[in-house]
């Protein structure tokens, strides 16, 4: 896990979308995903629900939230 993976899984939650915080990060929608998928895969869960354009964050997305927020406002 890095902290460009902790960057995007927050932007994605806060825009709700992988296209959205692909334009916020100043990345294309397949790095956004690629990244992400990284990411669930180390944490063995996925951390969103893909609906139609939409991201919802799953269980595991709600429970590692915080803690996401808190490792990059310690940086």
């Amino acid at each position: 896990m890095d902290i460009d993976e902790i960057q995007t899984f927050v932007a994605i939650a806060e825009l709700g979308g992988f296209t959205r915080a692909a334009q916020r990060l100043h990345r294309s929608q397949p790095a956004i995903s690629r990244r992400l998928g990284l990411l669930e895969q180390e944490l063995g869960a996925p951390l969103f629900e893909r609906i139609r354009g939409h991201a919802k964050l799953a269980e595991a997305g709600r429970a590692f939230l915080p803690h996401a927020e808190a490792a990059l406002a310690a940086l």
